[in-house]
């Protein structure tokens, strides 16, 4: 699997991820747990499952023109990405998303 995380100063930041167009913006938000590079919107995962992977909703940029958006990644114990494919939301999609949740819980 291709390493997704950002290169920084020629080492891998854990939980960053990076692709073709979108990267974590690791200006902004809090750390991933320990991690030195920011980027979560939360100072704790979503979730975590049971053999330690965990998901983050996470600021994102636009490489080329800079506009923000969002989007949730699975990371491993080691802050590897565990899917190399990513689905950036703006805010009103979280908003969107949140409250679809909200009618699913009982």
């Amino acid at each position: 699997m291709r390493d997704l995380r950002i290169l920084r100063d020629g080492e891998r930041l854990n939980y960053t991820c990076e692709n073709r167009r979108f990267r974590t913006d690791i200006e902004h938000g809090e750390r991933h747990g320990d991690a030195p590079a920011r980027g979560s919107v939360f100072r704790q995962s979503l979730v975590a499952d049971a053999a330690g992977s965990s998901l983050w909703l996470e600021h994102v940029e636009d490489k080329t023109t800079g506009e923000r958006y969002y989007w949730l990644m699975w990371y491993d114990t080691s802050g590897m990405p565990t899917i190399p494919l990513s689905s950036v939301l703006t805010r009103e999609d979280v908003a969107t998303m949140s409250a679809g949740l909200a009618r699913f819980i009982p």
